[in-house]
């Protein structure tokens, strides 16, 4: 459950990153959201989310 939680918040944080890049038109923000670290940030924001599911499915179908 930690690696979802993370995961979504990582994703929710990077989704809100491009939102107020758009609404204050800024091109230092611009470049933050464009960035290489951004993206991994967002690569591991996936991963996180997507372990965290394979994890609960796990434990779903092993007291199952």
């Amino acid at each position: 459950m930690f690696f979802l939680v993370t995961g979504l918040i990582m994703l929710a944080l990077i989704i809100g990153l491009f939102w107020l890049k758009d609404r204050l038109a800024s091109p230092l923000l611009a470049r933050i959201a464009y960035s290489g670290l951004i993206a991994r940030l967002a690569l591991v924001g996936g991963a996180f989310s997507v372990i965290g599911v394979l994890l609960i499915l796990a434990n779903f179908v092993r007291d199952w």
